[in-house]
């Protein structure tokens, strides 16, 4: 018997586990995929908004503010990159002119810091910025991470401190008695809460549990392009158009790990699992990113990708409670600057336990320092005293054998190329994983102790290697 049983565990369910990780309360997590983070936390732009844009007497406009402040609290805490690099809305005519004016109003109502910027200014902090921007709203406190940083950290010190966290564990059934039996093709669990975190699938789920469950998600895609680090210069701030009812609009990102991310446009889908990018939204990021950078050439993009964003008819997102079940759902932008506080409600609203955490004794688990940014004489202190740190296996990131192995053997453990990518970087550089992916490969086999084939590359049932007999008819 479980306290609370979490389906989730994108960026909202690894902040509710880490944080009730903390209290005396049993937790169980369950996600239906191979890998924690692994569907909207893992294609995003991973912007921590200061919270100007969303409406007034929304759940956003609340827990937004509030969890840009928790974000950084938190990356600071558990040594996590958290990049303070700053924004700006930009501003080409009279028209948007005002526009700002009423944002940096609306921001000075929430305490959030900004400034207006002459045409000058602007040129100066981004010599490369569209000739037709006449002005900017400057917003200092504007942070960038890397979601999935932060997703495991919290999940790995939730794991550390006692959360149970089951994957490739798909709910298919809920029964209701005086606690909550949930369902999945490998088990059953009971609780006497549940907390449902299901992202994409969060009404099917809210269903399982109420059948006439009224609401039913808004699917939206965005795509995106990547440069290489090699362009991390070209770039200074966060760039975003004024935004609109479709969202924020294309955008120009400075990425924590140093790579320029252009996107996303906006398209609304039917099916959750499309993530594929497409030529005319593409063309629709190259058209509109004009409108606020002079872009690079096409030939300096190393990736393009998809991500869909759950979003609701209200425009906000829904966090409600029916006898012990609790619904966390649609949580679009800004949900991943929302996510520590929309936990935090949670907990208070809902949860609301009878303890008082700071007097429990937790440990910290911290990540291993990346070897990308330890100097040369960490580097050769620590191959000394463990010579799979100098065996690189990824030479874009310069990442090596001991980091995916201790992926591998986290308290969130990883086994797939693309959670060991996510993890610690390799195939994320130039190459895209022409180099190190088979790398990769060899130590999850050895690691897991399976066989080659048996290793995933994202999910379950996506074997990276097909035996030579599947390829051939056999008589």
């Amino acid at each position: 018997m479980f306290d609370i049983i979490i389906i989730g565990a994108g960026i909202v369910g690894c902040n509710l586990a880490y944080q009730l990780s903390l209290t005396n309360l049993k937790v169980l997590v369950l996600e239906k995929n191979a890998e924690i983070l692994n569907e909207v936390s893992s294609a995003n732009s991973g912007i921590i908004h200061t919270g100007y844009d969303p409406k007034d007497d929304t759940l956003k406009a609340l827990l937004n503010v509030k969890g840009a402040a928790l974000t950084k609290e938190l990356c600071t805490y558990l040594q996590v990159p958290f990049l303070q690099c700053g924004s700006m809305v930009v501003a080409h005519d009279d028209k948007e002119i005002d526009m700002l004016k009423a944002l940096q109003i609306k921001a000075a109502q929430r305490n959030i810091p900004c400034e207006l910027l002459s045409q000058e200014i602007v040129r100066q902090k981004e010599p490369h910025i569209a000739d037709t921007v006449i002005k900017a709203l400057f917003f200092p406190t504007t942070g960038v991470i890397i979601p999935w940083e932060l997703g495991y950290a919290l999940m790995d010190n939730a794991c550390f401190n006692g959360v149970t966290l089951k994957n490739s564990e798909a709910v298919i059934a809920v029964e209701k008695k005086s606690t909550y039996i949930v369902k999945t093709p490998k088990s059953s669990y009971e609780a006497k809460m549940v907390i449902n975190c299901a992202g994409l699938y969060g009404d099917k789920v809210a269903r399982l549990a109420q059948a006439d469950y009224p609401i039913h998600l808004i699917y939206k895609k965005g795509e995106y392009q990547v440069t290489d680090k090699t362009d991390a210069s070209y770039l200074n701030h966060i760039l975003f158009p004024l935004p609109t009812e479709k969202g924020k609009g294309v955008l120009a990102v400075k990425t924590v790990e140093g790579n320029l991310l252009f996107g996303p446009n906006s398209t609304l889908v039917e099916d959750p699992t499309h993530q594929d990018t497409t030529s005319i939204g593409l063309a629709e990021v190259n058209s509109k990113i004009h409108e606020i950078i002079k872009p690079l050439p096409q030939n300096r993009m190393i990736r393009q990708f998809a991500g869909i964003r759950p979003g609701s008819p209200t425009k906000d997102f829904i966090i409600e409670n029916h006898e012990n079940w609790v619904n966390v759902i649609g949580i679009d932008s800004p949900g991943l600057a929302s996510s520590p506080a929309i936990a935090q409600y949670v907990i208070e609203q809902f949860v609301q336990p009878e303890f008082h955490p700071e007097t429990l004794n937790r440990e910290l688990y911290i990540h291993p320092k990346p070897l990308l940014l330890m100097s040369l004489e960490e580097r050769n202190a620590l191959i000394k005293t463990n010579p799979n740190y100098g065996k690189i296996v990824c030479l874009c990131e310069d990442v090596s054998t001991q980091e995916v192995i201790n992926a591998i053997h986290s308290p969130c453990s990883t086994r797939s190329i693309k959670g060991i990518k996510r993890r610690v970087r390799p195939g994320s550089g130039r190459c895209q994983g022409g180099f190190c992916e088979s790398k990769i490969v060899d130590i999850l086999s050895k690691e897991l102790n399976i066989p080659k084939q048996q290793v995933l590359y994202d999910n379950d049932n996506t074997s990276f290697l097909t035996p030579m007999e599947d390829l051939y008819e056999t008589k």
